[in-house]
């Protein structure tokens, strides 16, 4: 059964890949700003490189990477400079706990991610922009998909054969997220580092009832991005398109336990809740708990 499970699931990826590629690079997006906000400790090294609707500049010595062993992510932390200050303090620690989770997956395929103690390499990260989303225009996109949706339902004329297929989003106030980020090891010296900017497209982000919904789908894409520069020392953004494994769809979409127990600090991926509530355009407070520090601290009141 799970051999089952696992073909279908990689098929069905590697047609929604290929269909957002070219989806993505026809989509209004939003505008990634690459800005340096001054929190991490050297600048001068980065170069540049960017995707479809993302920007980066990135260093890594791949050979001081050799030798790492164990890691430790410090939270995501927004910086003072931010914007996007109407956004509250529980969506801003959703959106940077969406980094974590997703750069610990990332670094615990070929690290031991550590929670105390000394480590090789210590991460840390802050969001310096948040562009958010347009409710309003967002709220348009998930009405008109609904409609064509109950249309193919009762059998509505050209609805019939587009109500399987998403609604592309008004390309009106789509969000964009920055952030840097870097790896230092034990003598304070920068080993890797991220200026990382990603804005939201017409195809691929999920319209939601959210001003910080496209930033919370944003965050999770840099940590990513960095969490494969560091486990690989390769340029995430040049990186071939993969089928996703087995272990990354039941971690990151069907929100099981992670690889490293460490990981759990981060919290598990919203899961099957998760992909329901995005189809139906529901915030993402509505089907993440958030790291364990959040959850304890909602069971607490």
């Amino acid at each position: 059964m799970r051999k089952v499970l696992k073909a279908v699931l990689a098929a069905r990826a590697v047609r929604f890949g290929a269909a957002a590629a070219l989806l993505a690079a026809t989509a209004g997006c939003g505008t990634p700003l690459l800005t340096e906000a001054g929190l991490i400790s050297r600048y001068d090294h980065l170069t540049p490189t960017e995707a479809t609707a993302t920007k980066a500049r990135i260093f890594v010595d791949k050979a001081a990477l050799a030798g790492t062993r164990t890691v430790r992510i410090i939270p995501t932390a927004f910086s003072e400079v931010v914007s996007g200050s109407s956004l509250t303090p529980h969506e801003r620690r959703l959106i940077a706990n969406a980094a974590d989770r997703a750069l610990c997956y990332e670094l615990s395929l070929r690290y031991d991610v550590v929670s105390s103690g000394k480590a090789d390499l210590t991460v840390r990260s802050a969001i310096t922009r948040v562009g958010l989303t347009n409710v309003p225009a967002a709220g348009a996109t998930i009405g008109a998909s609904a409609a064509i949706s109950i249309a193919a339902q009762v059998g509505v004329g050209f609805a019939d054969s587009v109500g399987k297929v998403p609604v592309p989003r008004i390309p009106i106030g789509l969000g964009d997220l920055t952030v840097e980020a870097e790896a230092i090891d034990a003598r304070r010296q920068q080993r890797a580092a991220m200026v990382w900017a990603g804005g939201a497209n017409s195809f691929t982000n999920q319209a939601r009832f959210s001003p910080g919904s496209d930033a919370y789908d944003l965050a999770g894409d840099f940590g990513q991005d960095f969490g494969y520069l560091l486990a690989t020392g390769e340029d995430p953004f040049q990186a071939e398109l993969t089928i996703p494994t087995y272990d990354r769809i039941r971690v990151t979409a069907l929100g099981e336990a992670p690889l490293d127990p460490d990981c759990q600090a981060f919290g598990r991926a919203p899961g099957i809740d998760g992909i329901i509530g995005d189809s139906l355009g529901f915030p993402p407070e509505w089907t993440d708990k958030g790291s364990l520090d959040m959850q304890r601290a909602a069971g607490a009141r």
